[in-house]
């Protein structure tokens, strides 16, 4: 009998330790920028309300049994982090690497929508880069941290935020900056800055980059991504957001 009680204590105790563990890798934890970067998507344009990727990954975790939990970390800090395990998986396109494979670390899930950025000058200068060859080791504004494929071919001129960015360009610091177009509208109104989108820099596919421990909860999360947006929720939010991003 007491053997039995043995018994049964221990399959309680392991069953219990099984379903901890369960539950742990549930939660999923990302990172959404400490310096406020990627207004609307990853920070809201609005204060004290959640940025889009903050109501798509409520939306997707309805229908999911994982809790996705957001930290603040700066830029190069986010990279670290993921590597290193501290964070479960960010967001990115493909397209901002120097190399579009995602890596052995890493797998992606279904896309959320698609993103631009474009070479931005003052509309007064638009004539001046009419051209990707006309931006060749030009000096160029860019974010520290951030990643840009093709950074070989011109002179990297780094600042903390896009708000700075688009101050620095108001303020003729130099002729042209790299900004994913609809972060570019929000400074630039902001900042009462008239802007022209000179050439395309990059366009792809907004996806989770998650680390592949997690490769076994990638099927429902990508059903979930489908399922917001044939149902029209995930429109609804960029809409919501007054984006022009367009889900396809």
């Amino acid at each position: 009998m007491r053997v039995k009680c043995r018994l049964v204590a221990l399959t309680f105790i392991l069953m219990s330790l099984s379903s901890a563990a369960q539950e742990e890798q549930q939660k999923l934890y990302f990172d959404i920028d400490s310096v406020g970067g990627w207004v609307p998507i990853l920070t809201s344009a609005q204060p004290g309300t959640p940025s889009i990727m903050a109501v798509i990954t409520e939306a997707i975790q309805r229908h999911l049994d994982i809790t996705f939990i957001p930290v603040k970390l700066p830029q190069k800090r986010a990279e670290i982090a993921l590597k290193e395990g501290s964070v479960d998986f960010d967001f990115i396109c493909l397209e901002w690497l120097k190399t579009t494979e995602v890596g052995p670390e890493y797998v992606i899930s279904e896309p959320f929508f698609e993103l631009k950025e474009s070479f931005i000058t003052l509309k007064k200068n638009m004539q001046l880069f009419p051209t990707r060859e006309s931006l060749y080791k030009k000096h160029v504004g860019t974010i520290a941290g951030y990643f840009y494929f093709d950074d070989h071919t011109f002179i990297r001129t780094d600042f903390l935020n896009e708000n700075h960015l688009i101050l620095g360009l108001k303020h003729e610091r130099f002729d042209v900056i790299i900004l994913e177009q609809e972060t570019a509208k929000h400074w630039a109104k902001v900042n009462d800055v008239d802007i022209n989108f000179a050439v395309l820099h990059s366009k792809g596919n907004f996806l989770m980059r998650l680390r592949k421990k997690h490769q076994g909860l990638l099927p429902s999360i990508n059903q979930a991504i489908k399922h917001i947006k044939a149902s029209g929720e995930l429109q609804a939010i960029l809409d919501k957001h007054n984006t022009e991003i367009n889900i396809f």
